[in-house]
């Protein structure tokens, strides 16, 4: 089954649409893992913000991961139209006390199975201790209203790792629109073949992230990042033809990559007739990748 990216829409710049891609439910972050795609964990809390180990959903996805995650049939989108705070702010005036109504009655459910949950645990402990008889556990003892009061202050209070508003409630879903949205997102590009270099690198097996903190696009790992380092740093793409390739950013890459035990990899599409799929965007094209590596002066 696809996972759903929520496309959460900015303010439009020149015209354009900007938009997030998304995901909120734990279940398609684990599917997402499994297929490569890692995005990067953005939820944090305003008044207690988080350092980036300890941030949590929604997971923010590139560009590239979407629209790659929607071409492969592994995803759909989700829309939320205008400003997102004002969307979840209305829908709180309309349905408010029906929202605080079930919150409670699932608070007040957690509380009493937790509660019997340890009534019993306290129980056993105190049988295994010889403090009590089976036959005379059920009693209640002298000192039972002490009991009560340590069991109450050791309740916890679950913090979702979901959101049941967002995913019960229809925001501005329309059916037949995933394709529209396909467009907006291809519009955002400044390179597309910046995507093409992202596929052709994903169909090889690696497992892509941003390369900003490296100086490039993208940084490659061979495999998962909790178990990989990763081995190239990614140039945007090249246009072979026309576009020249500064050595002194050369130099400057290569030395970069080689510091930090990376290769620096320069790509691009090898020119041919674009032609358009039947989506309209560009068709697949062969990509070549030069590696380089500083190996010092003289």
């Amino acid at each position: 089954m696809p996972v759903t990216i929520n496309l959460i829409c900015g303010a439009q710049e020149d015209g354009q649409t900007i938009l997030s891609p998304l995901i909120f439910n734990i279940d398609d972050i684990k599917k997402l893992r499994d297929v490569g795609i890692c995005g990067i964990l953005s939820g944090t809390l305003p008044s207690a913000a988080q350092q980036n180990i300890f941030l949590s959903v929604p997971l923010k996805l590139m560009i590239e991961e979407a629209i790659w995650l929607y071409l492969n049939g592994l995803a759909e989108f989700k829309v939320l139209r205008g400003d997102t705070a004002h969307l979840v702010k209305e829908i709180l005036d309309r349905d408010a006390h029906n929202i605080h109504v079930v919150a409670k009655e699932r608070l007040e459910r957690s509380f009493e199975l937790q509660r019997e949950y340890k009534r019993e645990q306290h129980r056993l402990k105190l049988e295994r201790l010889g403090i009590i008889s089976p036959e005379t556990s059920n009693k209640n003892t002298s000192d039972q209203s002490q009991n009560d009061k340590l069991l109450e202050a050791s309740l916890f209070i679950e913090t979702p790792t979901t959101s049941n508003l967002l995913n019960n409630l229809h925001l501005n879903h329309e059916n037949g629109i995933n394709d529209n949205l396909l467009h907006i997102l291809v519009s955002q590009y400044s390179n597309w073949d910046n995507f093409l270099l992202f596929q052709a690198l994903k169909d090889k097996g690696y497992v892509l992230a941003p390369g900003g903190r490296f100086g490039g696009k993208f940084i490659a790992y061979p495999g998962d990042p909790l178990r990989y380092h990763s081995h190239m740093v990614v140039r945007d793409a090249l246009h072979y033809k026309d576009q020249p390739l500064d050595l002194l950013e050369l130099a400057a890459n290569a030395r970069l990559g080689t510091a930090v035990k990376k290769i620096w990899v320069i790509g691009a599409p090898i020119p041919t007739n674009d032609k358009l799929e039947s989506n309209n965007i560009p068709s697949k094209k062969d990509v070549s990748f030069y590696s380089v590596e500083w190996a010092g002066f003289g």
